[in-house]
Parts: C-alpha cells; structure tokens; sequence
C-alpha cells in the first residue's frame, strides 16, 4: 500500500521507543501501549527477528540488497488501528496489520543517506495479535512474527488481490516460518 509515510507525517506521541539494529536492518519500535514491550525485547534477545531477515534478503530485489534498510513499527491497539484504516483505506473497522510503503514512485525510494533506504511503515495492533492467536490456538510471538512477515513482503511489492500472488506470498511466508520453526499458518 502507498502512503503519505503515516508515521512519518504525523506527530507520534510513543510511550517507549525501541530501536533494533543489525548491519543490514533498522527496526524503530514506536509502543503506544507497554503491555507487550517485553515480549519483543524478548523476540530481540532470541535473535529472532536478524534470522526473520536473513531469510527475507532472499525475496529483495538485487538494488535492495546493496542498501541499509529500515522500517517504522507501531504497536498500537484496535481503537488506533481502525482510525488509521479509515483514514487510509476508507475501511471502518480494526486490522490486525497495515504496511505503508514509503516509495516516491516505482523506482525512487525515501532515502535517510544513500545507502540506507526507508523501506515504510508497519503498523500492528498488539491486541488483535493477542486475540488472533488464541482464537487460532498458536503461541502470541509466532503469530506477530507470521503477521509482521506478511508486512514486510507488502513493503517489498507482493501482494495477494489474485489468487497467483496470493500463492506466491503464501509459499515464500510457509518456507521463512518454516525456517523460523513456525507452523505453517495456512495449513
């Protein structure tokens, strides 16, 4: 999805900031809610999310893969999350993900430098995850790691709106999950 780069143009008023770097990515963490601060800390600790994007460089385009790349994340709740889909998707209700590319057009993207790109925003209502994965019976982190994923595909220009891409996407999250030691969540 375009954007007006939401976390970029609009003022965020964050509880806690999290940044998580590596020499490849940059997550900048924004909580509105602390509740689950330490479940990421902890997601972090494991190392999880560097093997999340040692899998992923596979599926970016090759001028991709010579760059830094960083992403917005915004961990909010349902009530925030149906404004913003409202506000840029006319859809009045909450989603458990919504990703925002930031790209000038086709082939320009937001650069902080030359070689660091900003890739776009992620935006995650915790609580939707919280209820998602207990209603479907999996563990909270693999689900925010499954729906996070999802985001970063759409950053990177899959999609799923015909049934083609929809499979494309759906193989390549299965085989990173799976190399993550999550369950296929399509199964």
């Amino acid at each position: 999805m375009k954007s007006d780069s939401f976390l970029l143009s609009k003022r965020m008023f964050s509880e806690k900031v999290s940044l998580y770097k590596n020499n490849r990515f940059t997550l900048e963490f924004k909580f509105k809610h602390l509740d689950f601060y330490n479940e990421i800390y902890y997601l972090r600790k494991i190392r999880k999310f560097d093997l999340l994007f040692s899998n992923v460089e596979k599926y970016t385009s090759s001028f991709l893969k010579k760059k830094k790349l960083n992403f917005s994340i915004l961990l909010t709740n349902d009530a925030e999350i149906k404004e913003i889909n409202f506000k840029y998707r006319n859809l009045n209700k909450p989603t458990n993900v919504l990703s925002f590319q930031s790209m000038i057009d086709k082939n320009n993207y937001f650069k902080n430098t030359e070689q660091e790109i900003h890739l776009g925003e992620i935006i995650i209502s915790m609580e939707r995850i919280f209820s998602e994965s207990k209603i479907n019976n999996v563990l909270f982190k693999d689900h925010f790691i499954h729906i996070f994923l999802h985001a970063i595909l759409h950053i990177l220009g899959y999609d799923h709106e015909i049934d083609s891409e929809r499979k494309k996407m759906e193989k390549i999250e299965i085989s990173i999950l799976e190399n993550l030691g999550i369950k296929n969540p399509y199964a």
